[in-house]
């Protein structure tokens, strides 16, 4: 799930709404998102194209836009917390509906899995189905690894170009000054659960999971 790890809630949102308005299989106008997220088109764009860039979402300009494989994955993903947190929210704390919906969207884009998993467990969803959508690798032995992949998701020895950096800060500034930028190819060094040790052309540094997880790198 590190992919969606690195999305932030709007980008999410962004793609609970293309799911919410192609349910007819055609492509989501960028004028209905507008709409529907009531931000300007232009900002509706710009992210758009920015989960193209990460391989979420396919989007021609004047044709619209739909989910790739991997994007509806996260959609399934975003549905599920949605359904159970609703259900605890109704059926244990007796919470009502459309409170309880409103809640649930608030909060599901900040479950983690932890809690996900106690989630089901206690209103005895089949783990089996649970299973099958909460832990369901995008990338699977009879389907090619995706182009576009957190760094999170490559293992010591990898190689890969940096396409996006999901955040702007002071920062990023600096890891761009150190050559971890987009366009910029780097190598995995070293990797541990606390941080992941990369080289650029012009420095060696370590990240932080949580930073490691916002820079999406092509294959």
């Amino acid at each position: 799930m590190a992919v969606m790890d690195a999305l932030s809630e709007s980008a999410e949102m962004m793609i609970k709404n293309i799911h919410d308005l192609s349910l007819d299989g055609k492509r989501v106008r960028t004028s209905d998102l507008a709409q529907k997220t009531d931000l300007k088109p232009a900002s509706v764009t710009e992210m758009i194209q920015r989960l193209g860039e990460i391989g979420l979402v396919d989007y021609q300009a004047y044709h619209g836009v739909f989910l790739t494989k991997q994007g509806q994955h996260v959609a399934d993903v975003i549905g599920y917390r949605f359904n159970i947190l609703q259900r605890f929210l109704t059926e244990i704390l007796g919470v009502e509906k459309e409170e309880a919906a409103e809640v649930a969207c608030r909060m599901e884009h900040i479950l983690t899995r932890d809690v996900e998993t106690r989630l089901s467990n206690f209103l005895g969803v089949d783990s089996d189905n649970a299973s099958e959508i909460i832990n369901k690798k995008i990338s699977v032995d009879s389907e090619p690894e995706p182009d576009f992949l957190p760094l999170t998701n490559f293992r010591e020895g990898k190689t890969g170009k940096v396409r996006i950096i999901l955040e702007k800060s002071e920062l990023t500034e600096t890891l761009e000054q150190a050559g971890l930028s987009p366009g910029r190819t780097i190598i995995v060094k070293k990797v541990n659960d606390k941080c992941y040790d990369v080289e650029t052309e012009n420095a060696s540094l370590s990240l932080d999971r949580d930073l490691a997880a916002k820079i999406i790198v092509q294959n």
